[in-house]
C-alpha cells in the first residue's frame, strides 16, 4: 500500500498541468452560470490585479504553508526516494526573539477569565483542534531580526524536470518546517514535521525559480505561487530578497542542460514488478563490470561557464550566500531521446527554446502498470548534497571603486535606457495603469569580482562532486562543465 501511495504522489505531480488544463476546459464547457460566477471574476482579479504577482517580489504573499505540507507530497517525496545531505550547518537568516513583557497588551478583557474555568465547549474546541481563546499564562510572543545573510541557492544538473528542488523546496517534507493543521481531525491529510529536526533552521522562504510561462495557465499559476514557485527574473530575484528574510533556489543550466544528460548512474532502477527486471539488472551489472575493467566513464554534462547572472546579483545585494547543490540521480529517472542534429525533432526543440525560452526533452520511462514505457520517472534514488556556502559581503562594488578608481561605475545613458526598459515594462493591470513607469537600474559588477566569486561557486560544486560521487553509483562519472 505504501507504494502504491507513493505512485500517486509522483502521478499528482506528473499530470498536474494536464489536471488545470482540463479543469479550464471543464468550466468552460459549464455555460453561462460558470462564466459569470467564476471564469470572468478570475480574469479580473487575474488581469486587474495580479497580473504581475509572479515577477514583482509579491510572491511572498502567496505562498501556503497547507499546500506545501500536503501528505500527497510525503509519497511524492518517498517515491524514488529523494534524500538531502549537507556539508555543513547553515547560519540562520533571522532569529527569534521573546517581546518585551511591557510592550504586551494588558488590557484584553479575556485576562478577566479564569484559566481553569473552561466549559464542555472549550473541551470539544480543544479536542477537535479549534483554536479557542483562553487566558494562558505561558502565551509567549515572539518577533524576528534579521542578522544573517539570505541565500541563493543553484542546482545541478538540470534534469527533465528537476524532481529534487520540487522536493527540497517547492514542499516542506524535506526541511520540516513547523506546521499546525486548521483542525486537529484533518491532521491526516498533512505531513507531520515533528518527526525530524528542521533541515535549514531559521533561513525563511526559499523560492524556486522558473520561467515566467509556467504562469500562464488560469489556476495552475495560483497552485504554483502556493508552493513558492516564482519567476526567475532579476527584477523578481531582488524585490523578493529585499522583501523579507527570503532565499532563492535557481536551476542554473536550464533548458539547455536539459537535453544534455541520461542515464549516468551506475545502478539504474527501472520499477520494482517489472517482468523482466532480474535478467536486465544482470545485463548491467555485466556492462559496469566490463567497463570498470576497461576504466571506461561516463559523463554529466553542465552548462555553467557562461551562466553568471545569480553570482551578479548576488554581488550587488550584499550579505549573500552562494550555495551549489547536485543531485546525484536527477538525470537517471528519465530515458532521453537526443536527435541527430538536422532531424526534425532537433529543429524542433531549438525552435521552442528560441521563441519560448524552454525546449521540451523527448523522453521516456515507466508507466502506471507497466515498467517499460511511459512518463512516470523511474524509482531511482535522488540524493541531493549541499555544499558550503559561499559568502558575498555588503558594498562589494563600492569598495572595489574606491580602490579602482578608473573603473567605470555607470553604463552609458543609451545601455542603461535599453536595460531599464528590457527590465520593467509597463504594468497593464488596473491598480498601476495611472501610476509611474518604474525603473530598475543596475550597477556595473567588475568582472574580476564576478570571475573571482564565479570560480569560488565552481570549485565548491567539483568539491561537492567529488567526494559524494563514490556514494551515490557515480564511481566511473566524470563532471564535465560544456559551457
Amino acid at each position: 500500500m505504501s507504494r502504491r501511495l507513493e505512485t500517486i504522489g509522483i502521478i499528482w505531480h506528473t499530470v498536474s498541468i494536464p489536471f488545470f488544463f482540463t479543469l479550464c476546459l471543464f468550466l468552460v464547457y459549464l455555460g453561462w452560470v460558470s462564466w459569470l460566477l467564476i471564469i470572468l471574476p478570475y480574469f479580473i482579479w487575474w488581469y486587474g490585479f495580479d497580473l504581475h504577482t509572479p515577477t514583482n517580489g509579491k510572491a511572498n504573499y502567496r505562498v501556503r504553508n497547507w499546500v506545501k505540507n500536503l501528505i500527497v507530497w510525503e509519497w511524492f517525496v518517498n517515491y524514488f526516494p529523494i534524500r538531502v545531505h549537507k556539508s555543513c550547518e547553515f547560519e540562520p537568516t533571522f532569529s527569534e526573539v521573546v517581546e518585551d513583557e511591557d510592550n504586551l497588551d494588558d488590557d484584553d478583557e479575556e485576562d478577566l477569565i479564569n484559566e481553569n474555568s473552561t466549559t464542555i465547549v472549550d473541551k470539544v474546541f480543544q479536542s477537535l483542534g479549534l483554536g479557542k481563546r483562553l487566558n494562558k499564562v505561558d502565551n509567549v510572543k515572539y518577533r524576528t531580526v534579521s542578522n544573517g545573510p539570505r541565500y541563493v541557492f543553484g542546482y545541478h544538473p538540470h534534469g527533465v524536470i528537476s524532481m529534487g528542488v520540487m522536493g527540497l523546496f517547492a514542499t516542506n517534507i524535506l526541511r520540516n518546517e513547523a506546521f499546525e493543521p486548521p483542525a486537529r481531525f484533518l491532521r491526516f491529510l498533512f505531513y507531520d514535521p515533528s518527526k525530524h529536526k528542521p533541515l535549514l533552521p531559521n533561513i525563511g522562504n526559499i523560492f524556486p525559480l522558473t520561467l515566467n510561462t509556467q504562469f500562464t495557465l488560469p489556476f495552475y499559476r495560483d497552485y504554483l505561487l502556493s508552493l513558492g514557485l516564482t519567476s526567475a527574473s532579476a527584477v523578481n530575484i531582488k524585490s523578493l530578497i529585499n522583501n523579507g528574510d527570503n532565499s532563492v533556489c535557481i536551476v542554473v543550466g536550464g533548458a539547455q542542460e536539459s537535453l544534455l544528460n541520461s542515464g549516468v548512474t551506475n545502478h539504474p532502477t527501472v520499477g520494482i514488478g517489472y517482468k523482466k527486471l532480474a535478467e536486465k539488472q544482470s545485463q548491467e551489472d555485466e556492462i559496469i563490470k566490463e567497463n570498470n575493467e576497461r576504466n571506461v566513464s561516463k559523463e554529466i554534462k553542465l552548462v555553467l561557464n557562461k551562466r553568471k547572472g545569480f553570482v551578479k546579483l548576488a554581488i550587488e545585494l550584499g550579505n549573500i550566500s552562494l550555495v551549489p547543490i547536485f543531485g546525484f540521480g536527477e538525470a537517471d529517472i528519465y530515458n532521453i531521446i537526443q536527435p541527430k542534429p538536422g532531424t526534425i525533432g532537433d529543429t524542433f526543440q531549438k525552435w521552442l527554446k528560441k521563441n519560448f525560452s524552454f525546449t521540451l526533452p523527448f523522453f521516456s520511462a515507466r508507466g502506471i502498470f507497466i515498467y517499460d514505457f511511459g512518463f512516470l520517472p523511474y524509482r531511482n534514488p535522488i540524493n541531493v548534497c549541499i555544499g558550503r556556502p559561499i559568502y558575498v559581503p555588503p558594498n562589494l562594488v563600492q569598495d572595489y571603486k574606491r580602490d579602482h578608481p578608473e573603473f567605470e561605475s555607470e553604463y552609458e545613458p543609451e545601455r542603461e535606457k535599453e536595460r531599464t526598459e528590457n527590465h520593467m515594462k509597463r504594468s497593464q493591470s488596473f491598480q498601476n495603469l495611472f501610476g509611474k513607469k518604474k525603473s530598475f537600474k543596475r550597477s556595473k559588477v567588475p568582472q574580476e569580482l564576478l570571475d573571482h566569486y564565479h570560480k569560488l561557486y565552481v570549485d565548491e560544486l567539483k568539491r561537492v562532486f567529488e567526494e559524494n560521487k563514490c556514494k551515490f553509483g557515480y564511481e566511473n562519472v566524470v563532471l564535465n562543465i560544456v559551457e
